[in-house]
């Protein structure tokens, strides 16, 4: 427990001796660092020693008591100050209840009401240092348990576990924006959850930090939230959108550099609950996992040239050495839409990504995603999304405004 320091300023000697060996001050962790004569030698001696008790005269030459009190306040909010006055003084009265003091001494001193004061000094200085010394730990504790709170807080919500009001507070506390994510992202490592048997723990760990890394560094830690959850995938919760091209080098540089095949589906929250749209990144990437493949393949194919108007069903068969017919059927079979549908949704998806991210015209747009004819694009846009690209667009950026 540390030493209480005190300081006794008084213009009267006498007084000042009096109260100084009036008290047995080491039985009460305390020691008497000085003593002043007027109001500037307090305030000096104060700031100097950073004391805990000032036992002060009001009627003092130079400074009075009550203006080197403000002064010491200001700078040792915590001291805790005794007024040490004369009957006719008591015009100080509501000064000094401002300042907060914490009792009055009469002159002359009376040792046994000095000493209850004291006594009672003693009792708040270390009921707050314990408080202190509590909350520090609490702190502490918090620091080095924050990630595992965050994971925590994380998994419950995508559980659908957690109120609205247990979602804001967790995420004021974790310094995140308080609204919904505007895109969850989930990564599944599928050959993990096939050998992890037959895996040597460390191994696991150095794989899946490296995917998490790779994901932090592509991403931003800015407006994310990266977390496993129960079953072993990578949850991301974005306050920002993500563009397909940083999905696309996460999933190349990931096999490229660990020869690690993931899956991802990454989805637009909007209004809905978390949880749900969990769950329906979850099965869509079960669903992508089970694709054969040949149709990963024109998938993959696909993704590449989609840009070029002139893509068709023939020229990704003949590219993957299959039958037109054969493609279309594996294509309608496994993802339940045409090839045509297939590649309509990957252009308006990255039409969807160009329009909340850039400034680029309609028309450009309509080129960059493959098409030739902007009316044709924003007919199939419309026809997909709901509304024109055009519409859209200022719908974004209204939500941007608010």
């Amino acid at each position: 427990m540390r030493r209480w320091k005190v300081l006794i300023a008084d213009d009267e000697f006498i007084i000042r001796d009096g109260i100084h060996f009036s008290i047995d001050w080491e039985n009460y962790n305390m020691e008497v660092i000085g003593e002043a004569e007027d109001g500037e030698e307090a305030i000096e001696l104060a700031t100097l020693h950073q004391i805990d008790i000032l036992l002060i005269d009001l009627n003092m030459p130079i400074m009075n008591g009550i203006e080197a009190m403000k002064r010491i306040k200001e700078q040792l909010p915590h001291c805790k100050m005794v007024v040490i006055s004369g009957h006719d003084e008591f015009r100080y009265a509501q000064e000094a209840l401002r300042l907060k003091v914490e009792d009055y001494l009469l002159k002359p001193v009376n040792p046994v009401k000095l000493q209850a004061i004291i006594m009672d000094l003693k009792r708040k200085l270390d009921n707050e240092e314990n408080q202190k010394e509590f909350l520090k730990q609490a702190t502490n504790q918090i620091r080095r348990n924050h990630v595992q709170l965050k994971v925590r807080f994380f998994q419950d919500w995508i559980e659908g576990q957690l109120t609205n009001e247990e979602i804001k507070e967790q995420l004021h506390f974790l310094h995140l924006p308080e609204t919904n994510p505007v895109q969850h992202l989930v990564i599944k490592w599928p050959e993990f959850h096939l050998h992890q048997t037959f895996m040597q723990e460390n191994d696991r760990q150095i794989y899946l930090f490296a995917i998490e890394n790779i994901v932090k560094e592509t991403i931003g830690s800015k407006g994310t939230a990266i977390f496993w959850d129960q079953s072993t995938l990578l949850n991301v919760c974005l306050w920002k959108h993500v563009k397909r091209e940083q999905m696309t080098k996460i999933e190349e540089t990931i096999l490229d550099y660990y020869n690690i095949k993931i899956y991802y589906q990454i989805e637009d929250v909007n209004n809905q609950e978390l949880y749900k749209v969990y769950e329906r990144c979850k099965r869509e990437v079960e669903r992508q996992i089970k694709i054969s493949p040949i149709v990963k393949q024109a998938i993959t194919y696909i993704q590449q040239h989609y840009q070029d108007s002139s893509l068709t069903l023939e020229r990704t068969a003949e590219e993957l050495h299959i039958t037109s017919v054969y493609l279309s059927r594996m294509i309608k079979h496994e993802l339940g839409v045409t090839y045509v549908n297939l590649l309509t949704q990957m252009r308006i998806n990255k039409a969807v990504d160009l329009l909340k991210t850039t400034d680029l015209s309609i028309r450009d747009i309509a080129e960059t995603v493959g098409y030739d004819s902007q009316h044709y694009f924003s007919t199939t846009f419309k026809k997909v999304v709901g509304v024109s690209p055009l519409q859209f667009k200022n719908d974004e950026e209204n939500v941007h405004f608010q």
